[in-house]
């Protein structure tokens, strides 16, 4: 929560502000830290908008990993770091967690078990916990902690390429079907009232395209198509919301053409890097595949995960579970993880493996974007060149039967 407050700098200046904390005493703590002696701490009453409580993203969680990481190594103790950390993000869930968190840690709590705490599971990923705990357990929480800042910046930039590849073709359609309805809703209307007017024999085409206009520009269907869109969404969201409709619809998606295949290289990637990171921070294999399994994006590759998690537990290799499984495990990946399970060097080429997708996720979107968007505006001529065609038909018809 916020606190406005009134203070004098050690200069003996007035100093006005909002700070956040967990409470008056944390907010007096944080602003003695920063050399003012608070006067006068209220609860700030400003308006707080919903959005402004989302979860942190990948880049909130990327930034304050790397800076907590640094203060840490620099020899900065854990409760200014943390306090500083706080004071740096931008997003408000993650500063509220952070400021309670180093509360708690100055009461004399332990960190590990602090950040592990379900209160805070909205804020910290099961990675970033696991992490803590590793370099706790070690002595060193700076090091592992850096490594995990260089894989969440580096799962950002592939998240950022697929988001590319996905969002870009998505808002082109969006705006040639925009543009196709308004032209059939607002456009058509008009030439086909004057080609009425003056009494034209309508073509086949002509007919075709005026009995679509009449559809569109007929509000009853146009908000009976928006009521259908939203009802769809709604029940889609809710579907899988349960366990059999999430295990489908992840399912379907990784069959969807072109899309499909791009989620999975981006899955493998992301899952190949996590994995390596990991088991060379020395969290245990049955460890790493839980955590990358609470944290995978699409339920069906979650199931293989637990099922090659109880295949470390029960001492069997994971290879056959990949192996039952082509459609989401390729066999060039399979078979690489196999020989290195064989050889004992898995760390090392999940690591290869990682870099490997991360190359053929940048050379998909490149070819998705450089060829999907020079298509969308073929089709979209295309519609538009009908339409145009269906329009003036029926109008040179009718000047050449006036020339006979």
């Amino acid at each position: 929560m916020k606190w406005s407050y009134e203070g004098l700098s050690s200069a003996g200046q007035m100093r006005v502000g909002k700070i956040e904390a967990s409470d008056a005493a944390d907010a007096t703590a944080q602003l003695t830290a920063q050399h003012i002696t608070p006067l006068k701490i209220v609860r700030s009453s400003e308006l707080v908008m919903p959005w402004e409580n989302r979860p942190p993203s990948l880049k909130d969680r990327a930034l304050f990993t790397q800076q907590f990481a640094q203060m840490i190594g620099g020899g900065v103790p854990q409760s200014e770091a943390l306090a500083v950390a706080a004071r740096s993000t931008t997003n408000r869930t993650l500063r509220a967690a952070t400021t309670q968190i180093r509360t708690e840690i100055l009461g004399g709590e332990k960190i590990q078990e602090v950040f592990a705490r379900k209160e805070y599971a909205r804020s910290f990923d099961p990675v970033f916990i696991a992490f803590i705990e590793m370099g706790t357990a070690s002595g060193n929480i700076a090091r592992p902690l850096k490594e995990l800042g260089e894989m969440y910046k580096w799962q950002l930039r592939i998240l950022g390429m697929v988001k590319k590849g996905l969002t870009l073709p998505a808002i082109i359609t969006l705006a040639c079907v925009v543009v196709t309805y308004f032209i059939m809703a607002q456009v058509v209307p008009i030439f086909m009232g004057i080609l009425t007017g003056l009494g034209a024999e309508l073509p086949p085409l002509t007919r075709a395209v005026q009995a679509v206009s009449n559809v569109a520009s007929n509000p009853v269907f146009t908000l009976g198509l928006i009521a259908a869109v939203v009802a769809a969404v709604l029940a889609v969201t809710q579907y899988r919301k349960t366990e059999g409709g999430r295990l489908k619809l992840d399912g379907l998606v990784l069959r969807l053409p072109v899309f499909g295949p791009l989620l999975k290289m981006f899955i493998l990637a992301r899952l190949s890097r996590s994995l390596s990171v990991m088991m060379s921070n020395s969290i245990p294999l049955d460890a790493a595949l839980k955590i990358a399994g609470s944290v995978v994006v699409n339920e069906v590759y979650r199931r293989h995960l637990l099922d090659m998690q109880r295949a470390v537990e029960d001492g069997t290799p994971m290879s056959p579970v990949l192996a039952q499984h082509p459609r989401e495990f390729p066999e060039q990946f399979s078979l690489q993880f196999r020989a290195a399970e064989e050889k004992a060097n898995l760390k090392e080429t999940l690591k290869y493996l990682g870099e490997v997708y991360n190359d053929e996720v940048t050379s998909a979107v490149e070819s998705l974007t450089s060829t999907i968007e020079p298509l969308l505006m073929v089709v979209l001529g295309g519609v538009v060149g009908v339409i145009v065609i269906s329009v003036f038909l029926p109008m040179t018809t009718m000047m050449n039967a006036l020339q006979k």
